[in-house]
């Protein structure tokens, strides 16, 4: 298992930018004007949460982060099929 000592310039770079991707999808979630802006941010908040959940994965060497990231992908897939139906169906008996 690699220390988190090893970690390069790079590293934290990548690690950076996906936080402020993270932060920016936050700020649309807050603002987005429709339910659907916000799902949209929810879901792109989780793609962001995976990949850094697999970039730790592929630092540490330890593959138990893998599955908590398959498993968060999977259950993040799941949330954004539910909520985009519920938003669907509600919408479908608005009009």
């Amino acid at each position: 298992m690699k220390s988190l000592s090893g970690i390069s310039l790079v590293d934290w770079l990548v690690y950076g930018l996906t936080g402020f991707g993270i932060f920016f999808s936050l700020i649309r979630f807050m603002v987005g004007p429709t339910s659907f802006d916000r799902l949209a941010s929810v879901d792109m908040m989780n793609v962001m949460i995976v990949g850094l959940i697999s970039i730790f994965a592929l630092l540490t060497e330890n593959n138990m982060y893998m599955d908590i990231a398959i498993v968060y992908a999977l259950l993040s897939f799941v949330e954004t099929i539910v909520f985009s139906r519920y938003l669907e169906r509600k919408c479908g008996e608005e009009k």
